[in-house]
C-alpha cells in the first residue's frame, strides 16, 4: 500500500517535499557563519567543477573534500527512470593526489523507498595535462565510472581559463565528452560539447552557469566558513539541487 501511495504522488509533490527544508537549512547555515573563506569548487557529482560539468581546475594537492549533495528527481539519472519520483543523495570524497591528479569516490542513494545497501559506487579520476598560462588555458582529461554498473560513465577533455571582469575574477570552461573506451554502459554524462562560466563578485560568493551536455544549469556557491562550501543549484531552471562540503589538508 505504501509503495502504491508513493507511486501515486506527482513528481512536483515529491520534489517539493524535500526542496524547501533543505533550502532553509542551507540559508540558516550561511547566515550563522562568522568566518569567511573563498568558495570552493565541488559540483553535484562531488568532483571539482561548476554545477555539474567538470572543469580543468583540480582539487589542490594534499586536499581532501568530503560532502553530501541532494539531486532533484528526474535529474539524477539513477537507474534511468526507475526512481524518478525520488531525489538522489550523493555522498563523496575527493582527493588532490599529486599537483596534477584528482581522484574521487561517490556513493549514490535514493531518498525514501527500499534500503539500497552501500548504494551505487562511482570512482573518478582527472589528470591535468597542462597548467594554465598567460594566454593558454589549463587542459585536463577525465574518466568517470569505468567499472561496475557504469550509471554515470564519462570520458572527456576539458579546458579552463581565468579572466578578469568588472564583476570579479571569472573562469571560462569548455569541454567535450566522447566514448573512447567503447564499454557497455547503462548511462552516460557529459556527452558532446559542454561548458560554462563562473564569476566571484565576493571573496566567498561564486555564481555559476553551464550547459552540461544535456541541460542548462545555474547556481551559487558560498564559502562563509573556512573549509566549508554550500552549493545551491537550479537544474534546467525548474528543479533545485544542492549540498555542503568540507575541505581539509592532509599536510
Amino acid at each position: 500500500m505504501k509503495d502504491q501511495e508513493r507511486c501515486a504522488r506527482s513528481p512536483g509533490e515529491s520534489g517539493a517535499a524535500w526542496q524547501l527544508p533543505f533550502a532553509l537549512r542551507a540559508v540558516v547555515f550561511a547566515l550563522l557563519a562568522l568566518r569567511h573563506a573563498p568558495a570552493l569548487s565541488q559540483g553535484l557529482a562531488g568532483t571539482s567543477g561548476l554545477v555539474s560539468a567538470p572543469t580543468a581546475i583540480l582539487t589542490r594537492d594534499g586536499d581532501v573534500v568530503m560532502g553530501l549533495n541532494l539531486i532533484a528527481p528526474h535529474y539524477h539519472e539513477y537507474y534511468g527512470s526507475k526512481f524518478d519520483e525520488n531525489a538522489a543523495q550523493v555522498r563523496f570524497v575527493t582527493i588532490g593526489f599529486l599537483p596534477f591528479v584528482e581522484v574521487g569516490l561517490r556513493l549514490t542513494y535514493m531518498t525514501g523507498g527500499t534500503p539500497q545497501g552501500i548504494g551505487d559506487r562511482m570512482a573518478s579520476v582527472r589528470v591535468r595535462l597542462f597548467k594554465e598560462g598567460e594566454h593558454l588555458p589549463a587542459l585536463a582529461v577525465g574518466a568517470h565510472d569505468v567499472v561496475g554498473t557504469r550509471l554515470y560513465h564519462s570520458t572527456y577533455a576539458v579546458a579552463s581559463k581565468s579572466v578578469r571582469t568588472r564583476a570579479g575574477p571569472a573562469t571560462l570552461t569548455v569541454g567535450y565528452g566522447y566514448d573512447v573506451l567503447g564499454l557497455h554502459v547503462r548511462g552516460r554524462q557529459f556527452d558532446g560539447l559542454f561548458g560554462g562560466a563562473s564569476v566571484t563578485p565576493h571573496r566567498w560568493v561564486t555564481l555559476l552557469a553551464e550547459y552540461d551536455g544535456e541541460r542548462p544549469n545555474a547556481g551559487v556557491r558560498l564559502g562563509p566558513v573556512h573549509g566549508v562550501a554550500l552549493l545551491a543549484a537550479l537544474q534546467n531552471f525548474d528543479a533545485i539541487s544542492g549540498g555542503v562540503s568540507y575541505t581539509f589538508a592532509l599536510h
